[in-house]
């Protein structure tokens, strides 16, 4: 079965998917409301990483291997400079939010796939202080990766909600998204029923606090 014969190509506008939208949405501000006053003191932080295929690696594309490159930066063993990722990870974040955001800027090339981090910290400047080292360590789980690390500023969720992104953008029968494989396609066009993936102080329900490790 060709892949344009089961996905319709008006998919993304259809009002379910926008509810899955809002959804997500509300599962966010109901956990960062149930810790508002214990993160009033914290510094919030907004980190991409962006994966693109290309003309020459679009074949070993896998989706589903993204969450490889989150387990790798927040609990992975590969060490820079002795220190492994998931020390360095827990000693400047406390905890934060992933989503994952799709978007193809022109038909003729390859959507551009975000992991988007919403975390943060008791610590201050760390998009000065740790952005060179936090960029060696993605570019050694994947050469390949683009981030970008930024500080959005102290609690304020109107502000910290400008960052949440869980869009998917694409154009399922262009000759790009083809190359990817059906199954790659299917993956992608239900990336907008996706629920955000919670980290540390958010994720544990009965405490705030990420235990260093």
């Amino acid at each position: 079965m060709e892949t344009q014969e089961i996905i319709d190509h008006k998919l993304f506008d259809q009002e379910i998917f926008k509810d899955f939208r809002n959804h997500l949405e509300e599962v966010v501000i109901e956990r960062f409301e149930k810790y508002g006053d214990e993160l009033k003191n914290k510094h919030f932080y907004f980190l991409k990483i962006t994966k693109t295929p290309t003309r020459v690696n679009y074949h070993t594309f896998d989706f589903q291997k993204l969450n490889e490159i989150s387990r790798s930066l927040i609990n992975g063993m590969t060490s820079l400079g002795s220190i492994p990722n998931r020390k360095f990870w827990n000693k400047y974040f406390d905890g934060g939010i992933r989503t994952i955001s799709i978007f193809q800027n022109d038909p003729e090339n390859f959507p551009s796939i975000n992991l988007n981090y919403i975390v943060y910290s008791d610590q201050d400047n760390l998009d000065v202080r740790v952005n060179s080292q936090l960029s060696t360590r993605i570019k050694m789980i994947d050469p390949t990766l683009i981030s970008k690390f930024e500080y959005i500023g102290s609690y304020d969720f109107s502000r910290i909600n400008e960052y949440l992104d869980s869009s998917t953008n694409f154009d399922q029968n262009s000759q790009p998204m083809e190359k990817l494989g059906q199954k790659n396609i299917e993956l992608m066009v239900f990336n907008v029923l996706q629920r955000p993936r919670f980290i540390g102080g958010l994720f544990k329900s009965n405490k705030l606090h990420l235990v260093k490790g």
